[in-house]
Formats: C-alpha cells, structure tokens, sequence
C-alpha cells in the first residue's frame, strides 16, 4: 500500500468521526441493567430497615406523639420536633428529612462488605438522636452482616431529630430489641451536644439526660475534664478488639487517628444523597442496579477504531479513496 506523505485528508477524518458515533450509539442501545454487588444483603437489610421503620412510627403513635404531616408528608414517624429541651442546635429540615430511605441500609451494607468484614467482626458506633432514620438503616446493615456494634449514643439531638423527652434513641432501640429487630444493648450513652458536653442544652436537660441513661442502666460517660477522644482511647476502645468506627452524629468531637482502623464519620444525609444517588423508592438507583456496557462490543469497536487509526495515519488511504471515485466515474462515462 502506499504509504501517507503529508497530512490526513478531511474526508477520512469526517470518516473515522462517523464510524466513532455508530459504535458509541450502539454501545448505548446495548447497555444492561445488571444487579450491583451485594443485591441480595441490599434488599435484605432495606426490608429490615423498613420494618423498623414502621415499628417506631407505630410505637411514637402509642405513646401519644402525633406525626406533623407538613414536616413530615410522608408520614414517617421519624421526623421530630423543631426544638425541645433535648435539642442543641437549630437545623434545616431539608437535613432530616433526606435521611428518611431505608434504601440507606444497602448503601451501608456496600460500605462494610468493602471493608471486608465478616460474621461475629466487632465495629463500634458513635450514634446520636439527629438521624434517627439513618442510624436504623447502619443497625438494620449490621444485622443482616451479622456484625457486632459497641454502641455509644450521644442522647441529645437537633432539629428534628429524636428530641421527645419521651422518645428518644434510647427508647427506639429498647423498642426494637423488644420487638425482636435487632439483638443490639446500648453499651454506653453521653449527654451530646456540642463537644459531648451538653452544650447547647440547659442544666436541666442535662440532668434530664442523666437520669434517663441511669434509668436504662447503660453506663455514663462524661467528658468533663478530658475530650472524647482521650477518654474513648484510654478507658473503653482498648477493651475492644475492633476493627472500625462508625458515626452518624451532627457534631462529633472523635476522630479515629490509627490508619490500621476504618472511620466514617456521616453528618449530612443531603451529600450523602446525592453522590450516592439513594432514591425515596425502595430498592431503587445504582446501589441495586447499575448499567453496565458490553464488554464484547468494547473490545471489538476499540480494536477496530485502533486498527483504522494505525492504517490512516501509515498509509495515504485518500489516494485509494480518489482513485475508486475517477474508477467509478470513468465506467459511468
């Protein structure tokens, strides 16, 4: 053949372009939808949340809290108050509110199945009352992975979150484990707050707190003259042989500092959303399915395109293309 002196000619390159665009729509009319890792523990632990979900909304009806179906359209059961003596800081119910998917369970199912942990693994929780949606979806996760969770539960909570005097974190977790949801016990409670020290409430939300932690008979921590950090590190991680951390908690003043250790720290359900696209439609979005190419047709459109590349570019294919054109020309004439 002979080979390209020069540069290459328009028409092989408008060519190339078009055969480019024919392989790519048929990439694209050839895409599946295929069941994403970890499918079935996904909808196991969505169903489990789901169902816990629909206990508490029943429980809050029988101790008298009524839903606010203007805050709470979807009649949940676990959006809150805006402010009660249990709440620390004022935030935007949009926060809540994009909390509410039990479709979060097999978002949190992807994360522990990534970090290779298996039945009986020991992790520990550092919850508060702020989410309380999101944190039935981590326990709902664990229950199915057959994890064990040390729990640490910050009692006070921000708008909207589990703020009822009457009903907060501690009572969903007895009434879960009453109703036989989960087998997890609350190991040990703090005030919360801002810095873990009840900042934000008043004195007698504080005591309030203490005495409900008493009544349960879950060991208090206060972070009185020492932060959280150094009291979790010197008194109760090093009980533990564990092998991440795990919190949902608005404001949190621990940080896991051992690279050996996994820690995640989730304090905005909005970005938390979004990036992982967790639909309100249950077992909906990338976390069940995900498109998927096929891996024939890429191999062969990339091998041809490649192919024709080398050829454009180390032979001069405009002369065979000119020359076909004057050959077809002259028989017509």
């Amino acid at each position: 053949m002979r080979k390209r002196i020069g540069k290459v000619g328009r028409e092989v390159l408008i060519l190339y372009a078009l055969l480019s665009i024919i392989f790519f729509l048929v990439l694209t009319f050839t895409v599946k939808e295929e069941k994403s890792k970890y499918y079935t523990e996904k909808i196991e632990a969505v169903k489990k949340a789901k169902e816990a979900m629909e206990i508490i909304k029943n429980s809050r009806l029988n101790y008298g809290i009524p839903i606010d179906i203007i805050n709470d359209p979807k009649e949940t059961g676990l959006i809150f108050h805006p402010y009660s003596v249990l709440t620390y800081e004022r935030t935007n119910l949009s926060l809540s509110q994009a909390s509410l998917s039990p479709n979060f369970a097999a978002f949190f199912i992807e994360i522990l199945k990534d970090k290779r942990l298996k039945e009986n693994d020991t992790i520990i929780l550092l919850l508060d009352g702020s989410f309380p949606a999101l944190n039935l979806s981590l326990l709902s996760a664990l229950e199915i992975l057959k994890i064990k969770p040390i729990i640490l539960l910050q009692v006070a909570s921000i708008s909207y979150g589990a703020n009822d005097p009457n009903f907060t974190f501690l009572e969903i977790l007895k009434i879960l484990k009453d109703n036989k949801i989960f087998d997890f016990n609350c190991e040990y409670a703090s005030l919360g707050g801002k810095n873990d020290l009840g900042e934000g409430l008043s004195q007698e939300a504080r005591e309030f707190i203490k005495e409900k932690i008493n009544y349960y008979n879950i060991k208090l921590i206060i972070a009185e003259n020492e932060s959280l950090q150094i009291l979790l590190k010197k008194d109760l991680l090093k009980n533990y042989n564990y092998k991440g951390i795990i919190a949902i908690s608005y404001d949190l003043s621990f940080k896991e500092t051992d690279k050996r250790i996994f820690f995640y720290h989730f304090n905005n359900p909005i970005n938390l959303k979004e990036e992982y696209e967790i639909k309100d439609e249950l077992f909906k979005g990338r976390l069940f399915l995900e498109k998927r190419y096929s891996l024939f047709y890429t191999a062969l459109f990339l091998i041809i395109l490649l192919v024709l590349l080398y050829l454009i570019i180390k032979y001069d294919l405009e002369y065979y293309l000119i020359k076909r054109k004057e050959k077809i020309y002259e028989e017509g004439v």
